[in-house]
């Protein structure tokens, strides 16, 4: 119950929300691929439409799914276009949490920018297994 879009948006109010989900190979190992998109598509289900929601998946490089370089509003066609966006994910190369955070930040400026934020709360949420292979 308390994953409900109206008991979310009660104790947290409008928030900018960047799910950074890492899609390495060693994300296969034990689950943590399937779990990592099972966590990512119950959040997106949370949101209401008060809430900017961008999702990014990174391995050697890191790119904003759905095509967007910004947050978008989390309406439901929006969250339906998304979680079938992480569901298709797939594991590939090595790790790059540096493209990850830049792609994550790009994305939450732009928003920004344009002034189409919240103007509320944002929020990174990092979903990886914690392996760096790629970076200074």
């Amino acid at each position: 119950p308390r994953r409900r879009p109206w008991f979310v948006a009660a104790s947290s109010g409008p928030k900018d929300v960047v799910l950074v989900i890492d899609i390495s190979k060693s994300m296969n190992d034990y689950g943590r691929m399937e779990l990592a998109k099972e966590s990512a598509a119950t959040i997106v289900e949370t949101l209401t439409v008060a809430d900017r929601v961008a999702v990014v998946s990174f391995s050697d490089t890191a790119s904003q799914v759905g095509g967007h370089t910004s947050l978008i509003r989390a309406t439901s066609e929006n969250k339906k276009l998304l979680i079938n966006a992480i569901n298709e994910l797939e594991a590939n190369e090595g790790t790059n949490f540096y493209a990850a955070f830049d792609t994550a930040f790009t994305a939450l400026d732009k928003t920004i920018l344009s002034d189409d934020t919240t103007s509320c709360n944002a929020a990174i949420l990092f979903l990886t297994d914690g392996r760096i292979t790629i970076g200074p």
